[in-house]
């Protein structure tokens, strides 16, 4: 008897959850096509463009080739060929093409890199231009710092961070030369992931690494995806896809220790967050329906709705997250880009990455649509 009350509580619990995740994933909704302005896809980078940063003079470093570490037999089998690359993109020459940047020798096999989350530390002084990425290689995630040499276009290894905190990364954010934030989106990998999702697990984990050490921030939740901090470091972000909302955080004085400021609803499955430095505006790329973003990871042919959107502060100085304003410079129904995960702003032009699709470039009009 008490067997099969177990069974009867376990059955209740999937299927409150599979309903949850239902309503969640928006199955139903399509993506409506708007620009605010011009655009064009961007060559060569046609294998996803998952994450993109950007130097304060307009240099874009594009993360591309992600290989998805779930279920192969739900996968399209095409991402087994996605080789891991990171393209630069200069906003001051907007006509030319990405170019591939060369990586470090240890680097240049399909085992040793496979790129997800990015993120750009600059030396105001050197001009020294480091960047910080996760890395899902063989043998267990690190997040692995770069140094950027703009005479040759290459890289070179600084340093590899491991740590028994990293389980499933996602996204970085660099504080320092050597120190940053990092998310794990939960705790699984392979089949694994797709139980853990459908299940609720709050297996998900902010990571801090000084340089030296790594400790937990936040844990115990359900999934975080990016990570993005303001230009004092004062404020941290977090995105919630499955809940479709930005956390911001207040960062301690006394260290890296945050304390949860506000939650923002955004109405999408906002993906990667961008902080404008100039304005401090949030950028998102956004999946419109996650459930069709599943399908088009399935199947490359399948189209997903995209979305980009800008969160404006307009709150009193002693509050400014008081109030803000939900912008949406750019949609698209899948065919132009499917599966919308990153974009960025610079001088008034966009770059928009996606998960395994296409990249968007686009010249803004100024006049952005409220959502």
């Amino acid at each position: 008897m008490i067997i099969k009350a177990v069974i009867f509580l376990a059955v209740l619990f999937v299927g409150q959850r599979v309903l949850r995740l239902s309503k969640d994933f928006d199955p139903d909704q399509r993506g409506y096509i708007y620009r605010s302005g011009t655009c064009r896809n961007l060559s060569p980078v046609n294998t996803g463009s998952e994450d993109i940063d950007v130097t304060s003079d307009g240099k874009a470093f594009i993360s591309s080739g992600l290989d998805i570490d779930m279920c192969r037999s739900i996968l399209d089998p095409r991402i087994a060929q996605f080789v891991g690359r990171i393209y630069l993109f200069d906003f001051k020459h907007p006509k030319k093409d990405a170019v591939e940047v060369t990586l470090p020798d240890n680097l240049r096999r399909k085992s040793t890199f496979n790129p997800h989350g990015i993120s750009i530390w600059e030396d105001g002084d050197s001009g020294e231009i480091r960047l910080f990425v996760v890395n899902h290689r063989e043998g267990g995630d690190t997040v692995d710092i770069l140094l950027y040499d703009d005479n040759t276009v290459s890289f070179r290894l600084v340093k590899s961070v491991r740590s028994k905190l990293f389980a499933s990364l996602n996204d970085v954010v660099a504080v320092g030369p050597e120190s940053f934030y990092a998310t794990n989106d939960g705790y699984y990998i392979g089949c694994w992931r797709v139980m853990e999702l459908l299940l609720g697990s709050k297996n998900s984990v902010l990571a801090y690494h000084d340089g030296k050490g790594t400790i937990a921030i936040l844990k115990g939740e359900e999934v975080m995806n990016s990570v993005g901090i303001s230009k004092d470091m004062n404020e941290l972000y977090l995105t919630r896809p499955m809940d479709k909302r930005v956390d911001i955080y207040n960062i301690s004085k006394d260290g890296p220790l945050l304390k949860l400021s506000r939650s923002i609803q955004l109405g999408v499955g906002i993906d990667n967050v961008f902080v404008d430095p100039v304005t401090g505006d949030l950028w998102f790329g956004a999946h419109v329906s996650i459930s069709r973003t599943g399908d088009h990871f399935s199947n490359f042919d399948v189209q997903a709705p995209s979305r980009v959107l800008r969160l404006h502060k307009s709150g009193p100085k002693t509050d400014p997250w008081k109030s803000h304003k939900i912008y949406s410079p750019f949609g698209d129904d899948g065919e132009f880009i499917s599966a919308s995960s990153a974009a960025v702003h610079y001088k008034n032009k966009m770059l928009i990455g996606s998960v395994v699709h296409k990249t968007v470039y686009c010249e803004l009009d100024g006049k952005p649509s409220a959502q």
